[in-house]
């Protein structure tokens, strides 16, 4: 794991610098629990000077990690600190509107390879062969000697949710699982519990809107014997994207326009057993959108300024080229 040893040599000699811990948009449980994790080793270390700070919100999958947290976590922070750590984050465009000063010295962690326009840092610390940014935050504190068990739940609840309860784990997930689960008596019922939605009325109410509309403006596209669901709305992309898949469609594409352009994605594990990776075609729609995309084989996203339309017709033409070469 490249810039792990960079990485301690700074640590070590860093006891009196400020950090800012950061976390991309609408922060998952991966990214959060990352983040959360290592306040706590930079607690323990001696730092004095540590904040956690997320862009625009805080995922309902990641809200009771909260309680995890040794310092208060902040939306839309100012940077002020001298060290930044980016965690799960490939662009600076999923960090907006946050803005890093020049002069800074930043550090990524990430389970994701950009390489259209990768974050400049001074420190990267990236494994695309891992299935969460968790387990290369457990990787690091193996080397670095710390073990905790309020750390080892909130890296749990990364690896479960970033996996889909396991569905995409490889052999490295349950490797890093059984490690932290040989060092703590922690109960999985705890950590399903720990990531299980956070919502109150008025959240459940917008999420409900959200479907009903994005049901309302469906486009349903069939290739061969595939069915592609296309949709736009406001808000909750990717729940919108895993409705449609529980309602039949093959693959689900659901983009957004509000304050810039987001898209999710998404595809029944049939179609990425056989290759399909939505991951790799939202690194070609980033350009597109002027922004990033990546993520999971099944499950992915990308973040822009403009071109939804022009995007979504990217999208379709790459999934025709491999439902073509799958069946030709």
């Amino acid at each position: 794991m490249k810039g792990k040893i960079k990485l301690k040599r700074f640590l070590q000699g860093s006891g009196d610098k400020s950090f800012l811990l950061l976390c991309h948009h609408n922060a998952d449980p991966d990214s959060l629990g990352s983040a959360i994790a290592f306040a706590l080793y930079l607690k323990s270390a001696g730092v004095e000077n540590v904040r956690i700070g997320v862009a625009e919100s805080v995922s309902s999958y990641a809200k009771r990690l909260l309680t995890l947290s040794p310092v208060p976590v902040e939306k839309n922070p100012s940077v002020e600190e001298d060290v930044v750590m980016i965690f799960d984050t490939s662009s600076l465009e999923q960090l907006d509107p946050i803005e890093i000063p020049c002069g800074k010295t930043v550090i990524v962690i990430d389970h994701h390879s950009e390489k259209e326009r990768p974050i400049r840092a001074s420190i990267a610390v990236v494994d695309s062969s891992r299935t969460s940014t968790a387990e290369i935050v457990w990787e690091l504190f193996k080397y670095l000697g710390f073990y905790d068990e309020k750390a080892v739940k909130a890296l749990l609840a990364g690896v479960v949710t970033d996996t889909a309860n396991f569905r995409f784990a490889n052999s490295k997930t349950f490797k890093a699982v059984s490690e932290m689960l040989e060092c703590f008596p922690v109960q999985m019922g705890e950590i399903f519990q720990l990531v299980a939605p956070v919502s109150d009325e008025n959240i459940d109410q917008a999420k409900r809107m959200a479907i009903l509309k994005a049901c309302q403006r469906l486009e349903i596209k069939k290739f061969r014997k595939y069915i592609i669901a296309v949709s736009r709305v406001s808000a909750y992309e990717s729940l919108a994207c895993k409705t449609f898949l529980n309602l039949g469609a093959d693959i689900a594409i659901v983009g957004s326009e509000k304050k810039g352009v987001r898209i999710s994605a998404r595809a029944k594990e049939s179609l990425v057993k056989k290759g399909l990776h939505f991951g790799k075609i939202m690194e070609k729609v980033g350009p597109v959108i002027e922004g990033s995309g990546g993520g999971h084989a099944g499950a992915a996203g990308a973040n822009g300024k403009k071109n939804l339309d022009e995007a979504i017709k990217v999208i379709l033409k790459e999934i025709e080229k491999f439902l073509r070469n799958l069946e030709g």
